[in-house]
């Protein structure tokens, strides 16, 4: 196999891992607002949308010409050169998706396609320039600048546009509905409805059409040429169905916007994106083609070919690559981590649950910039409008809005709808005019505003979200940098030759495996996170009830790493110790949205409840101060076992066994107590309480006496004691523990 055919073959199997992380990511533009809000199960979104994929990848036949000219200019490059930039490309592109994956932040495949492509020619341009004594100012014209700025300058001015029309589409459309829209549903539903769909079929016929074969039909240009009359009958008949279906068959309307919408967005994603993942290949598979039947050397057949040729794509190509990426959706967890991550920014929730975007200076800037600019507003919007708009945000309205359980929906139907309507709007629009445009920026941003009109963004909240679209945005424009900078790179490394080329593709399969095995290990961790607060939303059981089997389970936790110290402690296992340091320090993490998720959970308690919501939030932050204890233990213990500090006393490690063994039991017992049905048995406690307490305090003393004779190295005495003062933390806090729980059931 000579080497060109070699990279054609890579091209080919990279074009499917592309394909993979791609979708992977770009999931969140046509799954996000079904899954949000919950219109179907998730199973039956999955269905739709790879309907909508399957359907829409035959669209694709025409090859996107950012692939093969709107980026560089390959009329000044030779074939081989050729062949380096679009390895370059691809092996960037697996990278930046799978980093930007494993965050679960959204990012654009048209960017970062555009801007590989321009690394990796600038690159190739500038190294092949040098090779023929080319001036510096001759490296210029391997690129193609003009289209370049078009596409850059076009791709981020539909940030600001998509962001305004999310806010100001859904500020009327919530006005018009409320929160309570099932009321308005008969007079407002099915022409809504009849619009939306009008507006997605159109969607599918714009985006969805032009730039394939089929636009070169003759019934697709009678259709474009009495769109406006096609449209109308289309929103008279659409109007008609829904109101019929709603009122002999009581269906919602809306739900069938949003399962059109799906559809139509999943489908244009794979007509219309599915050439950011094969297009760079295909264009490489062509070029080999003509290459192989022009009989001239690979450094000497420059590419007028990928210059002046329309390069289509042959249809069983397109179905295998749809058929991928239907079945990435439905078996890639990273899909499904970007996805929430786009969903937990636009939630309904006052309560400010994202945490995970910690706030900034700047986040901070911009929420006090926008209240001040809101107060400003206020002054000026008339009384009446305000008034109207602010009834439907009232408490009993937002109640459903804002459920706590897991299967309440991140928001309801009516922004769904908007979401997939007004996207769909834009990128019809902007195709229309031939204007570039990201799906992945225009979707987001609408969702984004939409969710802002909808006061998703409270003052609890507001900081964290505004830090997680910064975060995104920001993600965007790191997209760009990094995918210049690494296509650049591997170009470079790609035109030394053949080793470098191989040792280049070995480091980058390690690097994905590497990655995964990592994603794996922390999705673990995500869902023991996610099992231990589903104990807070168990059907079956009181707040109450659900908030103490919680608590036990994390005091179980505690007791496995407390022995589990002491273990290491002894036998001087530093690599069990700092297991146990990590997993304490996830706990702790994880006891901020333990005590948040307990504060929600006692809404549902009536007001003669008020002792079970002490007990609850008591508890909760009980449990956070034993954790704090063991921690502080493992941490120590860790640093001086890690730094070969002297070894601790056969007396000690004797003493350390006694003290094992009774917080063990002290442990077992607490949790069996906790577990009865009438309460635990404090007397009995105490008993047990007083006697650890007894031990603790009188092998405290004795350490005192003896580091004070023996003169015992400052580390040493700091660690023994430690050892004594934690547990004696522990033990009580874990009494208090008990107390409380028993007073309320006994």
């Amino acid at each position: 196999m000579d080497y060109m055919l070699l990279i054609v073959a890579v091209l080919l199997v990279l074009a499917i891992a592309d394909i993979v992380v791609g979708v992977s990511n770009d999931a969140v533009n046509f799954l996000n607002s079904a899954i949000g809000s919950k219109v179907t199960t998730y199973r039956n979104i999955l269905l739709i949308a790879s309907a909508g994929i399957l359907a829409g990848c035959f669209f694709s036949s025409g090859m996107m010409e950012i692939a093969r000219k709107g980026i560089f200019q390959p009329q000044h490059f030779t074939f081989d050169k050729v062949m380096w930039i679009f390895l370059a490309v691809m092996l960037a592109d697996i990278v930046l998706f799978d980093i930007f994956n494993a965050l679960g932040l959204p990012t654009s495949t048209t960017v970062s396609i555009v801007f590989e492509l321009l690394g990796a020619a600038a690159m190739v341009g500038f190294l092949f320039a040098a090779e023929k004594g080319e001036p510096i100012g001759e490296v210029m014209k391997y690129i193609n600048m003009e289209s370049t700025f078009s596409i850059i300058s076009g791709i981020f001015l539909s940030i600001l546009i998509a962001f305004t029309a999310g806010v100001a589409v859904q500020y009327f459309i919530r006005s018009a509905f409320t929160f309570q829209y099932e009321k308005r549903l008969n007079n407002l539903g099915a022409p809504f409805s009849g619009m939306g769909i009008t507006v997605i079929i159109y969607f599918l016929l714009i985006k969805g059409l032009k730039g394939t074969t089929l636009a070169q039909t003759e019934w697709v240009q009678a259709l474009n040429d009495n769109i406006a009359v096609f449209m109308l009958l289309i929103l008279v008949v659409t109007t008609a169905i829904c109101f019929w279906l709603q009122r002999q068959f009581q269906v919602n309307p809306i739900k069938i916007v949003v399962i059109a919408g799906t559809f139509s967005l999943a489908m244009a994603f794979a007509g219309n994106d599915l050439v950011n993942f094969i297009g760079v290949p295909i264009a490489g598979l062509m070029a080999y083609q003509n290459w192989a039947e022009s009989g001239v050397a690979a450094d000497a057949l420059y590419q007028d070919y990928l210059a002046t040729s329309d390069v289509i794509v042959p249809a069983y190509m397109l179905g295998i690559a749809g058929l991928v990426m239907a079945l990435t959706i439905w078996l890639s967890a990273k899909a499904k981590k970007v996805t929430e991550t786009e969903i937990s920014l636009g939630k309904q929730d006052e309560d400010g649950s994202d945490d995970r975007f910690k706030p900034n200076n700047v986040s901070r800037r911009v929420v006090k910039t926008a209240m001040l600019l809101g107060n400003l507003f206020d002054t000026v919007i008339p009384r009446n409008v305000k008034r109207r708009y602010n009834l439907s945000f009232e408490r009993d309205k937002l109640s459903k809005a804002t459920r706590v359980d897991q299967d309440a929906p991140a928001f309801d139907l009516i922004r769904a709808g908007t979401n997939l309507v007004l996207a769909s709007i834009l990128i019809a629009w902007a195709t229309s005019l031939k204007l570039p445009l990201s799906t992945t920026y225009v979707t987001f941003m609408v969702a984004m505003g939409t969710s802002l009109a909808d006061r998703a963004w409270g003052r609890e909240s507001a900081v964290y979200r505004v830090t997680g679209v910064l975060s995104v945005i920001g993600g965007w424009f790191i997209t760009a940098l990094f995918a210049f900078s690494v296509a650049a790179f591997f170009a470079f490394v790609i035109y030394q030759g053949m080793l470098a080329t191989g040792i280049l593709l070995g480091i980058v399969v390690i690097y994905i495996v590497i990655s995964n095995i990592k994603f794996a290990h922390k999705e673990r961790q995500s869902k023991k996170e996610k099992s231990r607060l589903s104990l807070l939303e168990e059907p079956d059981l009181d707040v109450y009830m659900r908030s103490k089997n919680m608590l036990v389970t994390m005091v179980v936790e505690v007791s496995g790493h407390y022995s589990t110290i002491l273990n290491g402690i002894r036998s001087s296992d530093a690599v069990a110790i700092r297991k146990a340091d990590k997993e304490l320090s996830e706990l702790i993490n994880y006891t901020y949205k333990l005590k948040r998720n307990s504060l929600r959970a006692i809404r549902q308690l009536g007001a003669a409840d008020r002792r079970s919501a002490e007990v609850i939030v008591h508890g909760a932050d009980l449990i956070q101060d034993m954790l704090q204890s063991a921690k502080f233990l493992s941490t120590e213990s860790l640093q001086y076992i890690e730094n070969l500090h002297e070894p601790l006393a056969n007396g000690f490690i004797t003493t350390l066994e006694n003290l094992g063994a009774k917080m063990d039991r002290f442990f077992r017992l607490a949790i069996n107590e906790l577990n009865e049905e009438d309460g635990p048995d404090i007397p009995s406690l105490r008993q047990n309480r007083n006697e650890i307490r007894t031990f603790i305090n009188t092998n405290f003393g004795n350490e005192l006496d003896i580091i004070r004779r023996k003169n015992i190295g400052s580390k040493q005495a700091l660690l023994q004691t430690s050892i004594f003062l934690q547990s004696r933390d522990i033990q009580a806090v874990l009494f208090r523990i008990c107390k409380i729980y028993g007073k309320f059931e006994n």
